[in-house]
């Protein structure tokens, strides 16, 4: 029996739906409810498993960390994430909002604030503000290095369904 109000409800199942999970959501007053889902009756609201299923890590990464920080995104780096076969660059980066360091949890968001992610970076907010927009060989200069490329890795982000 769920608690709270129905937005806490759709989270969870927005949530479930994207581990792979199937979800109804329907009166747990009603007798043999359970037992009517499973048979098939037509109750409550089914919500199918949908999207790319979300890994332990992934999802992770997408509900359980708390976003330290934001990284906003230029509508290239948009389209670059959005395909999953590319980590976020610097070049990519109109700014940062927050304070964070390496390793954090950060939501990434396009020009109009749109949430198109969450991701670990691999350098802290300064470093970020001053690599962005910024090309690899122009990195050595803003960061006094060029060890680091690479703000948040392929495999450390998850996208939006």
């Amino acid at each position: 029996m769920g608690r709270g109000g129905m937005r806490s409800k759709l989270d969870a199942a927005f949530k479930a739906c994207r581990s792979g999970a199937a979800v109804v959501i329907a009166s747990a007053r009603r007798e043999n409810v359970v037992l009517d889902v499973l048979a098939g009756a037509d109750i409550g609201t089914y919500f199918p498993a949908r999207g790319t299923i979300l890994r332990a890590r992934q999802h992770w990464i997408a509900y359980t960390l708390r976003p330290s920080g934001t990284v906003v995104l230029d509508s290239g780096a948009v389209a670059a994430v959005k395909t999953g076969q590319r980590s976020l660059l610097p070049v990519g980066i109109l700014g940062v909002r927050g304070e964070f360091h390496s390793g954090a949890s950060v939501r990434l968001v396009d020009s109009q604030n749109e949430e198109i992610g969450r991701g670990l970076t691999r350098l802290g907010s300064a470093d970020i503000a001053r690599a962005a927009g910024k090309k690899s060989d122009e990195l050595q200069e803003a960061l006094g290095r060029s060890d680091e490329t690479v703000v948040v890795h392929k495999d450390d982000l998850v996208l939006r369904d």
